[in-house]
This record gives structure tokens, sequence and C-alpha cells, in this order.
């Protein structure tokens, strides 16, 4: 059984209706679980049977330079590979090493278009990587490592926060979220996602527009401009 923002993201794949980002995500859930899969399939079907019954259009004379310069710009979208190099102690070659095996074991849409970015790896807070992976004009998906313990400071969102938990748990607060489950939050939500001990904490979060943080962190982000 999907909940309502697992089928809002099938549906709006299947539509082709999402930003690059979300359909990133979409794509990944569905890798990811059995009902999303059947449920796309079936979607699939269904404008398959939609397109046989509708009568054929005539294409314009350009319609092919326009398809061939969309998937082009679909593909200069993806990023370009950046390498991994350069040297770092034992212990944190020991878990670049660790973080690179665990991309590994990602869903092959999501590991691929992390290699195809860069896999690279920031700080976002201590015990918090972040990998940008896609970004458009409305949003930006990223690849989230959190450490168990650690996470996010408390903050609110100017746009939505689409999140899906790709190994481990965190809870915001409010919810336990763990994997294959979808954190969804926008303006109205306040939230900490801290990572529940035991395993590191995997997910794919999309954003619109930046996080606003609370308490002494929030007024230096307004202090600076943010």
């Amino acid at each position: 059984m999907l909940t309502p923002i697992h089928e809002e993201l099938v549906e709006g794949l299947a539509a082709a209706t999402l930003s690059a980002p979300m359909r990133l995500l979409a794509q990944t859930y569905a890798d990811t679980n059995d009902a999303a899969r059947t449920a796309l399939l079936d979607l699939d079907i269904m404008g398959g049977d939609m397109l046989e019954s509708c009568a054929p259009s005539i294409m314009s004379d350009t319609a092919l330079e326009t398809a061939l310069a969309l998937i082009e710009s679909l593909e200069n979208d993806a990023g370009e590979a950046k390498g991994l190099g350069g040297t770092a102690p034992r212990k944190a070659a020991l878990q670049a090493d660790q973080m690179f095996s665990d991309l590994m074991a990602l869903p092959a849409t999501l590991r691929d278009q992390a290699l195809e970015s860069g896999a690279d790896w920031r700080f976002a807070a201590p015990g918090v990587r972040r990998m940008t992976l896609l970004t458009d004009e409305t949003s930006t998906a990223e690849l989230l490592r959190i450490e168990p313990g650690h996470g996010s400071p408390s903050h609110t969102h100017e746009g939505r926060e689409t999140t899906l938990v790709l190994s481990g748990a965190f809870h915001d607060g409010h919810t336990r979220y763990g994997k294959g489950d979808v954190c969804d939050a926008g303006p109205d939500i306040t939230h900490r996602p801290i990572a529940e001990a035991g395993e590191v904490c995997y997910a794919l979060a999309v954003t619109q527009g930046g996080l606003k943080f609370k308490g002494p962190l929030g007024l230096a982000q307004r202090l600076m401009g943010g």
C-alpha cells in the first residue's frame, strides 16, 4: 500500500511532470519498492493504451532537431565527473573507502548519478556530509550521509523539502523515518532530523529554496543576509 506522498511520486514519474531532482528521487524510490514498481508499470500500460487510442498528429519539420536538443540539454544537466583525487590521513582514507563502498550499494539510478556528479562529498554539519547530485531552476537533489546521533540543526524551509531514507533511520522531533520512508516538509514545518543509533543513515533530499535555521544559528543566518 502506497501512502499519498509515495503515490504522488509514482504518478509524477509516470506522467513526466517532475523536475529533474524530483524525478531522481521518484525513480530511486521506484527502484527500491516493489509496490511502486508495480504501480509505475500499471500507469505506463495505461498511458500506452491512451496513446494507442489517440489520433496521430502531424509532426513539425523541426521535431527531430527539437528532440535532439532536449536530449542534449538533459545530458548536460546531469553534470560532469570531477574525480575523487587528493590525499588524507589513514583514518580519513578508511572512512572514504567505506563511503565509496556504501555508494556502490545504492540503487543503480542513484549510484550512477552520484558517480556522474563526481562523488564529491562536502561537510554539512558535524557528522553530516552532503553530495550535490542535480540542480535545476526549481530545486536541488543532494545525497546525505548522517552518522548516528548527528543531524541537522532545527530549521524550517523556504519551500518544500522531500527526503527519501535509503538506509538507517532518523527522527525529526515529530516522526521516525526508516528505510523507504519519505519525509515531506514545507515552510510550515519546523524540525530537527537526527540519525538513530546503529546504522549510518543515507538519505536523498530534494529541496526547493534554502533552509531557515532557528535559534542562534538562525540569528547568525539572518545577520549574514541568509
